[in-house]
């Protein structure tokens, strides 16, 4: 496949980031929405209502992008056992596309770094934790790279909605490694 290569500025940005303390690094990341679910349940199971018009996100903004989606797609895991599994997907960024991130199966930890030039955010990584156990769409605008590392013993299957359609001849979608050292991320869980 071929994956769209870093740009200047983007480049920039992660040179930025480099050797930078990662607790210097960790925060907001601008444009990045989160919409916790919220589950109707009974002695049958439960509902929710995953996104539609007129949906706010936790912090009172409009969730839903002004243009509609273009694919829906889901995407499974594997656990590999262990504790945690550490089964890291990371990292992936776009050029125009918006992904709509709805973790239903497994737990997970989602890492999002801005790599927009001018974006007051930029090199920013900000966490969300998401899943079965912490049901929320998670709303990601171009450039910001995304990724996400298992935190269950179950396979995680994601459900995403993007507002590009996927194109196999000229793929909206850049690869970053999960372990680049400018963005220093640590993916290591400890007890405490």
């Amino acid at each position: 496949m071929p994956w769209q290569p870093t740009t200047e500025p983007m480049e920039a940005v992660l040179a930025e980031m480099r050797g930078r303390p990662l607790a210097e690094k960790l925060g907001r990341v601008q444009g990045v929405m989160v919409k916790t679910l919220k589950l109707h349940a009974d002695q049958r199971g439960h509902f929710t209502e995953q996104l539609k018009r007129g949906d706010l996100d936790d912090e009172g903004r409009e969730f839903l992008p002004e243009h509609g989606f273009a694919q829906m797609s889901r995407s499974l895991a594997y656990a590999r056992g262990g504790n945690p599994p550490e089964l890291i997907k990371a990292f992936h960024w776009h050029h125009r596309q918006w992904d709509y991130w709805d973790m239903v199966g497994g737990d997970v930890r989602i890492a999002l770094v801005d790599l927009r030039q001018e974006s007051p955010t930029r090199g920013k990584i900000q966490v969300v934790i998401a899943g079965e156990h912490s049901p929320k769409v998670v709303a990601i605008p171009p450039l910001v790279a995304h990724g996400y590392q298992l935190l269950s013993l179950r396979d995680a299957l994601l459900c995403y909605y993007v507002t590009e359609p996927y194109r196999a001849a000229d793929p909206d979608e850049g690869r970053i490694p999960w372990n680049d050292a400018r963005i220093g991320f640590d993916w290591k869980i400890e007890n405490i």
